[in-house]
């Protein structure tokens, strides 16, 4: 029994060991390709192994939402307009003239909300709309809602990541799966197991494989059935919530698309709920305009969209809702 326990403990110490190591090998290797990591890893983000306790979305999504840009024309009592979406619509690190939100706002008189932060998906709009502390923040009832999507698919990888962006984060990622005819939030089945960077790591390249299958092996529609029911639970939410009983009018749900988004293939499904889609490089007549050389995106590494995107498209905005 003596032998037993010593084996057990020297197994449990060489496996923590192991993971520590892992986990440095790694961040070694995000150092190597990753400007933003160096950054990061002398900031206040970030957190040694032996030091993570897994965070589940409730416990973190709170503190990041505090992080929100300003509301922009908040004394107006028009009916108002929200953002949602990742870093595209956050701004990244850019000061808050260089956002949607503050371009929209020079369009616009209603109150703008930009609710999109950096590396947040569509789920993430689901989750901000199911809980009643939006109701608080939101004094008017939209009339359009935003939902900016970032190029090449990024947010439909985003509904299979476990951990984001890698192992370096101490947090679960929020993700719905499909369960019936609405959306469930998974949970790690021990967070024990998933407290180890090597389990994070493996779970993360075998949803990122199958994302790139899904992108590289002739996709097909029903590889995005998943994503499309996303955009369906969030325009039904908009309605539930904000449905005039009288008129029978809700708020319009926009996307606002960037490039190679494989939309003939969900486009038309959308369109059938009453979602507009629209294109942003067709819209300002720019295509490639994650190529820093155009000064659409910047800067040249990790490159987001700047004011000059936003500019470019307020006209056409404007001209397909004249009441915006």
């Amino acid at each position: 029994m003596k032998k037993v326990i010593i084996t057990l403990i020297i197994s449990i110490i060489t496996i923590f060991l192991f993971d520590i190591a892992f986990f440095y090998y790694i961040l070694l290797q995000e150092i190597k390709v990753s400007d933003s990591v160096k950054q990061w890893i002398h900031g206040d983000m970030y957190i040694p192994p032996y030091k993570v306790k897994l965070r589940a979305p409730e416990s973190y999504l709170s503190e990041k939402l505090e992080a929100l840009r300003p509301i922009m024309n908040s004394e107006s009592k028009q009916d108002s307009i929200i953002i949602f979406g990742c870093s595209y619509a956050y701004g990244y690190i850019f000061e808050n003239e260089q956002t949607i939100s503050y371009v929209l706002s020079k369009y616009s008189k209603r109150p703008i909300y930009n609710r999109a932060i950096n590396g947040f998906g569509i789920q993430h709009a689901i989750y901000q709309l199911r809980d009643e502390n939006i109701y608080n923040d939101i004094k008017t009832k939209p009339k359009y809602v935003f939902f900016v999507l970032m190029d090449c698919l990024g947010h439909l990888s985003r509904l299979y990541n476990t951990a984001f962006p890698n192992i370096l984060s101490d947090e679960y990622f929020l993700t719905y799966e499909k369960r019936g005819n609405e959306l469930v939030e998974k949970k790690p089945f021990l967070n024990l197991y998933f407290n180890l960077a090597v389990f994070r790591h493996i779970q993360n390249i075998l949803s990122n494989k199958r994302i790139e299958k899904k992108l590289t092996e002739n996709p097909e529609k029903e590889d995005f059935d998943l994503f499309i029911f996303h955009f369906k639970t969030l325009n039904n939410l908009i309605k539930q919530k904000w449905s005039d009983e009288n008129s029978k009018e809700y708020p319009k749900l926009i996307i606002l698309a960037f490039e190679e988004n494989k939309k003939e293939l969900w486009e038309d499904e959308l369109k059938k709920e009453g979602i507009d889609v629209i294109d942003i490089a067709d819209a300002i007549g720019v295509h490639d305009l994650s190529d820093t050389k155009k000064g659409y995106f910047e800067p040249e590494i990790a490159g987001h969209p700047n004011a000059k995107v936003w500019t470019a498209l307020m006209p056409y905005l404007k001209k397909r809702y004249p009441d915006l």
